[in-house]
């Protein structure tokens, strides 16, 4: 092989190899960039029917929960009436809402309660249905009506467990996707999270409820997404770009044919393959020219024109024509493939140009023939894209490029090429409407919107919904930036710590044009707008939910009634600060109770709440204060020093009166004092040990206690021995014994007093001072003290079978006892039950208990004489010890403590105590009964001083009922005592 055919050889193979990969490469990308622009076209119109679907449905769900929210206020004020009502609210909703077939409320069986049909298969398709994540509604499966319509029903639960059902009209979904240009073969859908179609552009009747394959259940993608293949049911292979509903469960698929987006494709790969295989062609060309380098000039002319005629064709293939036009000449002459692209015949090559315009689209003809008429005096080539109508109706888009050349003879020509350009503008045409859509969202969206520039943060847009809300000018708008509504906006930084700053979801506070500030939740994205970075805010006003969520909160650590802390909040907020040391002031006032039963609830609160105020004032100076309903405040004074002062100044600020009703209490408050650590680790420790040094205080008036360890052991212990006593009393192991009272003169018994015994495995007995207070504490002594009393009644009735029933039993009544049950009544009864006769049984009771609530104490004593119940004054001198009530007391007896007696023979100071209070009892009317009496000179003095009765061991000492039935009788009375009546079942 010569040289130079090997040179010609090794270039052009080489040239040949760089030719085919920049073909390549060019195609490809070519294909990849037509591809791509149809996928996001299709994504760009699935994210536009996805938000305009969002925000029906989210209108459509907003009106029923607006009739959820009826409904559950007329069931709950107006049951009977609610159908009614609702039915004809829901009619109006209706009637309002043409994409609503109906509104129906229903119980949990699918059963109409309104008017309109329900559904019987509710139950069986309800807690299967679909729903979305931010949102309450159900979605059921599309229902075909007898006519033909397909209906989708959407159900919302309402709180007393009925439900609204609304049945969507598939036209709505139609609608959606209806008016969407997706080219002759693509598709635009709705599906159910099933992969069910609900609504399509083509045929929108045909594939209803026909499930698609790919988009069922977790198979799909949430967000967006592209795919590329075939799309069932019929088979076509398409782009297809979805968006899955973060709110609702539905997906919106856009289709569009891959068929349709390589069309104008395949012509220019044709084009690039043939003109490589013409390369490759001529270069074997150029090699034979080259062998044949002697053959004559017209063989080389004659392979060059072939070549030509080659490069033609792939021009041809291409889609590219070319076209000429004279100067003066009113005739258009081009190539078969400028006659293909208008749609004429291949073989007419020329055209009149008046002709030709009369194809051109009419909203281009004018432009189009300006700028080629002004192209002949300027020297600068001409461009233009402009729409051709075909003979047969289709619209072509053509790219033209021409310019003037000095032609044979130096006549001015015009020559150019056109391109069809149909796909690539289609492909825009289509993005241009997705950004209409967006805009008309973004206009017409309820909730302000903006967009801010990413680097200055002002305003680049805002929506109607945003001048409305904030209450400035779309101008003044424009003219601020961000820190103009919000104080937190910063002023620098790039456009990723914007988006930081005002991320995805957040709160902020902005202030509106009249100075007020809302609360507002944004949601933003970052985006491109007008060739700059910007960011997309929606902001969602939240001021009442948030004003609503500080009110619960509030609610949830303060007390109602005083506006103080909980004491649960007081002892969180201790915690908090565990190294620094308080003392804990618990603070009850057991008079409280009292003052609300005799003057009401509302003279009641009024003590509570100046207590409260009092304490606040003292918190804000030394600490933290809460209440504990009703009765109890806890005050926390922090820090080691000021404790004692703030102790003295609380002693001295519950002295004083408090206010309630007409008048003014002394509040005798109980004070119980625990510090921290050294009385505990935690603050719920400190406060129960406060709260149990308050509790042991037993005194009136203000008193305070400061724990120690050994209150928790006594507590402890009176917990054991209140246990002990409510296991005595299950097993019966409670005893009476019995001690006559006699009279002075003849020392006849009168009647026994019962003396309750607690007798122990060992012999011994349990005092009763240690369990009787712990019994009026625990509220045991009601049931201790009816026992009492049916053991004296059954007492009584056994005395009265001996024979005996001049002689009474008398019994104790304590102060619970007295004020909680009907005493009365209940004396009654047992005098009914055992046959007892009036006077058989007397009740004795101390000073203190006529005292705490004299009122009821007075009625109590006056319906106890009318029964013929003597009522004995026990104690006398010990307490209260007034001489003026004495005469107002229907009392009958007066029984002296023993500790005047004890002396009364022997001290002056004791004897004319007693005879004192002989006179003073004898003076209204009284029996005067002397206790404690152990000697001969102590009978003697109260004979000579006219008492009437005694009571005492120098007569007889406190035994069971045999032993002292016994004394009083002798051996006949211990006969009888045996055949006394049984105790009858308490």
């Amino acid at each position: 092989m010569p040289r130079s055919e090997r040179i010609t050889a090794l270039a052009g193979g080489l040239l040949g190899l760089l030719l085919g990969a920049a073909l390549s490469y060019v195609v490809l990308q070519d294909r990849a960039g037509r591809l791509d622009a149809a996928g996001q076209q299709a994504q760009a119109v699935a994210s536009g029917i996805e938000r305009l679907l969002s925000y029906e449905l989210r209108n459509l769900e907003r009106a029923m929960l607006g009739i959820a929210g009826d409904a559950e206020q007329l069931f709950a004020t107006v049951p009977d009436q609610a159908p009614g009502l609702l039915s004809s609210a829901v009619a109006g909703v209706v009637e309002r809402h043409g994409e609503l077939e109906s509104i129906v409320l229903l119980d949990p069986r699918g059963r109409a309660l309104t008017a309109g049909r329900g559904d019987p298969g509710f139950a069986g398709w309800i807690d299967q249905a679909r729903r979305g994540t931010g949102s309450a509604l159900r979605f059921g499966l599309m229902e075909r009506e007898g006519d033909g319509e397909w209906l989708l029903p959407l159900a919302l639960p309402m709180r007393d467990g009925r439900w609204i059902l609304s049945r969507l009209r598939s036209a709505e979904l139609h609608e959606a996707v209806g008016g969407v240009e997706t080219g002759e073969q693509g598709v635009a859908m709705v599906l159910d999270r099933d992969g069910r179609i609900l609504a399509q552009n083509r045929e929108p009747q045909r594939h209803v409820g026909t499930f698609l394959a790919g988009f069922a259940g977790e198979d799909l993608l949430r967000g967006a997404a592209t795919l590329r293949g075939e799309t069932r049911p019929d088979g076509v292979s398409r782009i297809v770009a979805w968006r899955v509903s973060d709110d609702y469960p539905l997906t919106v698929a856009v289709g569009v044919a891959e068929r349709e987006v390589l069309a104008a494709w395949r012509p220019f790969a044709g084009w690039a393959l043939a003109s490589y295989a013409a390369y490759w062609l001529g270069l074997a060309l150029l090699l034979g020219t080259v062998r044949r380098a002697g053959r004559t000039q017209a063989g080389l002319l004659r392979e060059l024109r072939e070549g030509t005629g080659r490069l033609r064709m792939a021009q041809r293939l291409g889609g590219t024509g070319s076209w000429e036009l004279g100067r003066g000449s009113r005739t258009i002459v081009w190539d078969e493939q400028v006659a293909e692209i208008v749609g004429l015949p291949a073989d007419r090559r020329e055209i009149g140009v008046d002709e030709f315009l009369a194809m051109i689209h009419p909203d281009d003809r004018a432009r189009l023939a300006g700028l080629f008429s002004a192209a002949w005096d300027a020297p600068e080539p001409v461009a233009a894209d402009y729409r051709v109508v075909r003979p047969d109706g289709t619209v072509r888009w053509i790219s033209s490029h021409g310019a003037v050349a000095a032609g044979p003879g130096g006549a001015s020509r015009m020559n150019g090429t056109v391109i069809d350009v149909t796909g690539r503008m289609q492909a825009q045409l289509a993005l241009a409407d997705a950004e209409r859509q967006f805009r008309l969202m973004f206009e017409r969206n309820p909730l302000p919107f903006w967009v801010l520039d990413a680097g200055s943060r002002r305003f680049l847009e805002v929506n109607d919904a945003a001048i409305v809300h904030y209450g400035y000018g779309r101008d003044e708008f424009l003219a601020m930036s961000l820190a103009d509504i919000e104080a937190a906006a910063s002023d620098d930084g790039p456009a990723a710590a914007l988006q930081d700053a005002y991320g995805d979801s957040q709160q902020r506070t902005h202030r509106k044009r009249d100075g007020t500030t809302i609360e507002v939740h944004t949601h933003s994205a970052a985006i491109e707008f007008r060739g700059r970075e910007a960011l997309l805010v929606l902001a969602e006003d939240v001021s009442q939910r948030v004003a609503w969520e500080q009110a619960l909160a509030h609610r949830a650590t303060h007390d109602d009634a005083t506006g103080l802390l909980t004491v649960t909040a007081l002892a969180e907020r201790l915690d908090r600060e565990p190294d620094r040391g308080y003392e804990i002031f618990n603070v009850r006032l057991p008079r409280l109770d009292l003052i609300r039963d005799t003057l009401g609830r509302e003279a009641s609160e009024a003590i509570v709440r100046a207590v409260a105020e009092r304490l606040d004032w003292m918190a804000r100076r030394f600490g933290l204060a809460a209440h504990l309903p009703p009765a109890t405040f806890v005050l926390a004074v922090r820090g080691p020093d000021g404790q004692e002062r703030a102790l003295n100044e609380l002693c001295a600020s519950l002295a004083e009166p408090v206010r309630g009703g007409a008048a003014l209490h002394h509040l005798e408050a109980r004070i119980g004092v625990a510090r921290h650590p050294a009385d505990g680790a935690t603050a719920d420790k400190v406060i129960g040990h406060a709260a149990l040094a308050a509790h042991l205080v037993e005194r009136g008036g203000t008193e305070v206690a400061r724990y120690v360890p050994a209150m928790s052991e006594e507590v402890n212990q009176r917990l054991a021995m209140t246990a002990r006593v409510r296991r005595a009393l299950e097993r019966r192991e409670f005893r009476l014994h019995f001690q006559p009272i006699r009279r002075v003169a003849d020392t006849a018994a009168v009647a026994i007093e019962c003396l309750l015994r607690w007798p122990q495995p060992d012999g011994g007995f349990v005092p009763p001072l240690a369990f009787i207070p712990l019994c009026e504490r625990s509220g045991l002594i009601g049931e201790l003290g009816r026992w009492v009393l049916r053991e004296a009644a059954t007492t009584a009735a056994r005395l009265a079978a001996a024979g005996r029933d001049d002689i009474a039993v008398a019994v104790n009544v304590s102060a619970g006892q007295f004020a909680g049950r009907d005493l009365p009544g209940e004396i009654q009864r047992l005098a009914d039950e055992f046959g007892l006769r009036r006077g058989a049984l007397h009740v004795e009771l101390t000073e203190s208990v006529l005292m705490d609530r004299p009122d009821h104490a007075m009625d109590t004593l006056r319906r106890l004489q009318r029964q013929g119940v003597r009522v004995a004054l026990d104690d006398f001198g010990t307490g209260y010890s007034s001489m003026s009530y004495l005469s107002d007391l229907p009392v009958d007896t007066l029984k002296i403590d023993r500790m005047f007696v004890a002396r009364v023979d022997a001290d002056a100071r004791s004897a004319a105590i007693c005879r004192a209070l002989i006179a003073l009892g004898h003076s209204v009317g009284m029996t005067l009964v002397a206790e404690g009496v152990e000697h001969a000179g102590q009978h003697r003095w109260l004979s000579e001083n006219g008492c009437d009765q005694v009571q005492g061991f120098l007569f007889d000492r406190p035994q069971p009922f045999d032993e002292t039935f016994a004394a009083l009788g002798g051996q006949r009375g211990r006969e009888l005592a045996g055949e006394a009546p049984a105790d009858p079942a308490p």
